[in-house]
């Protein structure tokens, strides 16, 4: 079995080998010092990005209650309502063909997946309004499901509102 002149990995049957390098040894030979520096600087940039984002996704990732009294919870500001909804298309064959391929839990267990998906998909937007207005937490969080039909579509919504909120930081 031949092996790549740069690396040593074992070129199997499919690998073409080109000029005895492997492709990935044969990419990077291939490429200029400019274009090395390109990548690098946009490798870098990515890592960048996705540190804001987690350091957004954990500013984000706020506090949410459904009440609005709770103690040890010094609320200094009172922002705004606001709501969030997510919703998905209800495929009634699709679900039709999961309560054949398992009547008892198939759709039950498929509809709950969806439902705790929507759950999800609702607060974190809930919670991502709360930020960009300048709030730390949601109070009075309220969820509401309805099902929405226009025509042949049919699609199950969650919305997700509340009061933003500035609590008091410990």
């Amino acid at each position: 079995m031949a092996e790549c002149k740069d690396c040593g990995k074992k070129l199997g049957f499919l690998d073409t080998g080109v000029g005895g390098l492997c492709t990935n040894c044969a990419f990077l030979s291939s490429i200029t010092p400019e274009d090395a520096e390109r990548m690098e600087k946009a490798e870098i940039n990515r890592q960048f990005e996705i540190e804001q984002s987690d350091a957004a996704q954990a500013l984000i990732n706020s506090i949410t209650i459904t009440t609005e009294a709770v103690p040890n919870l010094k609320i200094t500001k009172r922002i705004d309502v606001i709501s969030a909804q997510a919703a998905f298309e209800i495929n009634n064959f699709r679900d039709m063909f999961v309560g054949f391929m398992n009547p008892v839990k198939g759709r039950a267990n498929e509809l709950e997946k969806q439902l705790d998906d929507l759950k999800v998909k609702s607060t974190q937007k809930l919670k991502a309004k709360a930020h960009e207005v300048g709030a730390n937490a949601v109070v009075a969080v309220d969820l509401d499901l309805s099902t929405v039909t226009i025509g042949s579509i049919s699609m199950m919504m969650m919305m997700a509102s509340g009061t933003a909120v500035v609590i008091e930081g410990d």
